[in-house]
């Protein structure tokens, strides 16, 4: 993992170790959020003077062996679950949900089956 300045050594997205090596935040004007199934609905709220956080996560995901590495992905692909959860970085501490389809993993054999790298987006709740 690559340490990013002032943000803490340890990141975690619902009790999940995230390996990160780059964040890009930005400020929105904040929505109202509702699920609907498996949807997330955002509604804009004129007149509202909030913003919130959109936060563009992109690291690996490391495993010691091909079954641990399958286990240390599928609870990242856990977290995206239409569902808030608690992020912890230092700087951006809130819950967040993952905006949905926005995982995405690239897998490669050039990894040598021991790591993938993967990229989302938090939404503030």
């Amino acid at each position: 993992m690559i340490k990013i300045s002032n943000y803490d050594s340890t990141i975690t997205y619902g009790g999940v170790i995230l390996n990160v090596d780059k964040v890009t935040p930005t400020k929105t004007q904040k929505t109202r959020k509702s699920i609907v199934g498996k949807s997330l609905v955002e509604t804009k709220i004129i007149g509202l003077n909030v913003q919130q956080w959109e936060l563009k996560l992109s690291g690996m995901v490391f495993g010691t062996t091909t079954a641990n590495l399958a286990t240390n992905r599928a609870a990242i692909e856990a977290l995206d679950d239409v569902s808030s959860h608690a992020f912890v970085d230092g700087i951006h501490d809130s819950l967040c949900i993952t905006e949905p389809g926005s995982l995405s993993f690239t897998d490669s054999g050039d990894m040598g089956n021991m790591s993938y790298l993967y990229s989302m987006v938090l939404l503030e709740w």
